[in-house]
């Protein structure tokens, strides 16, 4: 028998009263995994409502996001979309965390350059972690290190502006390093539908686990949200939205202040043995022994 402790989760907000008038902040990665005096630790679990770029420069570790651990090391780049759940693990990394609320770059760049950055921080489009060659990692770290030195210097009229452009620099070279390693075939004329869809299936899924819902708001056919899915993503829609509402229910699971049956009752399922099917079908464990494992973990 497992005995469980209480384990909130933390929800981040981007800290606006930190810098005024500038939705950035660029932190050593070292010194925030070592950081003390937070509220939560950033070696637990924390959901995010800001994009996270990491780029590391020595060391090796791993970063989980959505409860997938993924190795890092010098020249790894991290990116992390807002609404994920992430962790950093105590190690001897170093590097540069960027963080960044989208109002600070989308709100500023044409509908193009925007989409760029929906699609780079997409897990279903991109793998979350690059490891780059050489040129790239000192092409990339040169544009990081002139990012801190603005970001150092004492801030004016002109702070948030150069910031915002290097950041889109940045974000450019990592879209071009990124894009030949990704085979879309022909998914790239239904991206910016997948996404739309996506947002929608991350909005509602525990309303409606059916196509047909989602190509209604979609104004679309159902056999259409069928050939967006599986172009992009290479999965069908129904798999996508099941696999969602799963991700969603384990991360109110690792929050022990949510019993099961609320779990339940916030997923759809209204009773909890219908949750408990649902979840085994796909994970093989049951909603408790997820739970149990991540706390003795």
């Amino acid at each position: 028998m497992v005995t469980t402790s209480k384990v909130e989760i933390a929800n981040i907000t981007f800290n606006r009263s930190k810098h005024p008038g500038i939705e950035f902040d660029f932190l050593a990665l070292d010194e925030l995994i070592n950081i003390k005096g937070l509220e939560h630790s950033p070696l637990d679990h924390h959901h995010v409502n800001f994009y996270i770029l990491i780029l590391v420069t020595s060391g090796s570790s791993k970063h989980s996001i959505d409860f997938k651990d993924h190795p890092i090391k010098k020249g790894s780049i991290v990116t992390i979309r807002k609404d994920q759940f992430h962790k950093y693990h105590h190690s001897d990394v170093k590097g540069f965390n960027l963080l960044f609320t989208e109002e600070f770059v989308v709100s500023y760049i044409e509908k193009s350059s925007a989409n760029k950055i929906s699609e780079l921080f997409n897990e279903l489009l991109y793998d979350q972690v690059t490891d780059l060659d050489t040129s790239y990692y000192e092409e990339l770290l040169t544009i990081s290190s002139q990012i801190k030195a603005e970001f150092e210097k004492p801030h004016d009229d002109h702070t948030s502006g150069i910031i915002r452009n290097l950041l889109q620099v940045l974000i450019s070279k990592l879209y071009r390093i990124r894009t030949p390693l990704v085979s879309l075939d022909n998914g790239h004329k239904y991206i910016s539908q997948f996404l739309e869809f996506q947002n929608l299936v991350e909005k509602h899924c525990a309303e409606s686990r059916s196509v047909s819902f989602y190509a209604e708001k979609l104004n679309v056919t159902p056999k259409t949200i069928n050939n967006i899915s599986q172009s992009v993503i290479k999965k069908p829609p129904k798999t996508y939205i099941d696999e969602v509402l799963i991700l969603q229910i384990k991360r109110q699971l690792i929050n022990s202040s949510i019993t099961v049956k609320e779990i339940a009752y916030n997923s759809g399922f209204g009773e909890p043995t219908n949750l408990f099917k649902f979840f085994k079908r796909y994970t093989g464990e049951t909603p408790e022994s997820f739970r149990n494992k991540f706390i003795a973990s």
